[in-house]
């Protein structure tokens, strides 16, 4: 960030995503936000709901899930506007792209503002690399007390 001779600072400005409740499926009956970088797959949807099935949740009744195919930035706090919930699994998608302002390390569950929320690596990155899958299942139990 550069400060102009007029005064304004010069910094790059991404537009946020819009209408992303539009873009989610599921029910949400237990508050709970999925959001995952990348598009479905058979492999993933597979291993998402196994994940999910194993903390008491059911993919299509109980959670929004969201598939983002780019980096594009979207507001977490909007859509939680929109689709109430308290938690949010984030599959591949960094804090700041969630515009979520935090230090948060993989894996570990943190909790800001009545939301808790749980960053992991991809879904791709867990079936390419399935040791990847107890870190997050640790996550998980401490996050939804399995």
């Amino acid at each position: 960030m550069n400060a102009q001779p007029n005064g304004i600072l010069d910094y790059k400005v991404y537009p946020l995503k819009e209408n992303l409740l539009s873009t989610c499926t599921g029910n949400n009956q237990k508050g709970l936000f999925v959001g995952c970088k990348g598009t479905p797959r058979p492999d993933t949807l597979e291993l998402l709901g196994k994940m999910l099935q194993a903390a008491k949740f059911d993919l299509a009744e109980d959670a929004l899930l969201c598939w983002l195919p780019d980096e594009q930035p979207f507001s977490i706090s909007s859509l939680r506007n929109e689709a109430s919930f308290s938690k949010a699994l984030l599959f591949g998608i960094p804090p700041k792209q969630a515009g979520v302002i935090i230090n948060a390390q993989a894996y570990q569950p943190v909790s800001i503002g009545g939301v808790s929320y749980l960053f992991s690596g991809s879904l791709d990155e867990i079936i390419a690399n399935p040791a990847l899958k107890r870190p997050l299942w640790e996550g998980m139990k401490g996050m939804f007390g399995v």
